[in-house]
């Protein structure tokens, strides 16, 4: 019976993701990002450098693009030494030439950060949500963060 469930759960996963519809952003300053179609562009903030998009599953899911920092190789590095420094519970990272990821766990959450340079700015697309949207989240950052170009 256990194997019957677990199969069951397991094909309505499947059948949800499979059939979310996504949709790409564009913002003024190049970047683009795919999103599931239950996203939407929310408050521009901090003199429009802060993007927040809001969703209709969940308030506890937060996504935010913003720019800051020069769009150097020596200044991502350098951001990419900050993070680290700055958060305590990682438990992935990766460091490429023109981005990085870093994922983990701090107050706020799970936490998954990719920062880029584009267009001499650095981006960065930060992902808070909890345990509770763990199997969801995880399931769409792939695809979110492959498009956030």
């Amino acid at each position: 019976m256990k194997n019957l469930l677990l199969i069951l759960f397991l094909f309505c996963i499947n059948c949800v993701n499979g059939q979310t519809k996504w949709k790409t952003f564009d913002s003024e300053y190049g970047i683009k990002i795919e999103l599931p179609e239950y996203f939407s562009k929310g408050i521009l903030v901090a003199g429009g450098t802060l993007q927040w998009f809001n969703n209709t599953i969940d308030d506890d899911i937060q996504l935010s693009i913003e720019s800051f920092g020069n769009g150097t190789i020596k200044d991502l590095e350098e951001t990419y030494k900050s993070d680290l420094k700055e958060e305590k519970n990682v438990t992935y990272k990766v460091k490429k030439n023109t981005w990085y990821v870093i994922s983990g766990k701090n107050d706020d959450g799970i936490f998954y950060n990719k920062s880029i340079i584009k267009n001499g700015i650095q981006f960065h697309l930060r992902i808070i949500y909890q345990e509770k949207n763990k199997q969801l989240v995880e399931n769409l950052i792939g695809r979110i963060s492959s498009s956030f170009k």
